[in-house]
């Protein structure tokens, strides 16, 4: 199996419906490299990460000795999502068609997929030109503060519900406006609004109205927006 004849039939079991063209290296042979040069918590980078190989090894290699690799993969090109982070995700989850059982059954594991986007450079923020959408800074504040995928799917942006933790169900409150963000904060009306639950609140606000007595009552873990976005706001003001 580890030889190119044998990759291709490894992407052939996980696209079974449109196997992608592409001359892959065997997962076995990046998977036996992982194992002679790192261990079992080191952070594996793949800056061309084509087809996703590194990963499915990493993955392989975790779930056959115990480990904790992490990887991160970068791939530029139009099929990042619809073929790196999807063979990502089927060798997480399972085929049920594949014939190898570990490719049946999963390897396990998570990972969050990320498009980069305008670059949040703090001169375009303190002229207010280019706030990033609410679903974008969603995505970041989500990731940086859980660790977790972030799910779009899940989000209400009435509520301001961002997703869920074991232990905290995460919300923003924010607007890409600067206008709307100067009278923006956690008040009381919003605090009692927040969907009930036995879990603790994680709220991202640009301030709050709120003392330390009433987050303790709505069980409210409060954290400010990042500071770039009021200093923006100061010096339109000024």
């Amino acid at each position: 199996m580890n030889h190119t004849q044998g990759a291709r039939k490894t992407l052939l079991q996980l696209f079974p419906e449109e196997t992608p063209s592409f001359t892959s290296k065997p997962f076995e042979l990046i998977q036996r490299i992982i194992l002679l040069s790192t261990d079992p918590d080191s952070i594996v980078l793949d800056s061309f990460a084509g087809s996703g190989t590194t990963a499915h090894a990493v993955l392989a290699q975790n779930q056959e000795d115990g480990g904790n690799r992490r990887f991160i993969l970068v791939e530029c090109e139009d099929y990042a999502d619809t073929v790196t982070a999807e063979r990502v995700r089927r060798v997480i989850k399972g085929v049920p068609s594949a014939k190898d059982d570990a490719l049946k059954a999963g390897l396990g594991g998570a990972f969050s997929y990320f498009e980069l986007g305008r670059p949040l450079r703090q001169e375009s923020l303190l002229d207010g030109s280019h706030l990033p959408l609410w679903e974008k800074l969603a995505s970041y504040i989500f990731f940086t503060a859980t660790g977790q995928e972030f799910d779009p799917t899940e989000t209400d942006r009435e509520t301001g519900f961002i997703g869920r933790t074991p232990s905290h169900d995460v919300f923003l409150f924010y607007e890409p406006d600067v206008e709307k963000l100067k009278n923006l904060a956690l008040t009381l009306p919003l605090a009692r609004a927040l969907p009930a639950g036995s879990k603790r609140k994680l709220v991202f606000a640009p301030t709050k109205f709120l003392d330390r007595e009433f987050l303790h009552r709505y069980k409210i873990d409060f954290q400010q927006l990042p500071f770039q976005i009021y200093e923006a706001i100061d010096k339109l003001e000024q």
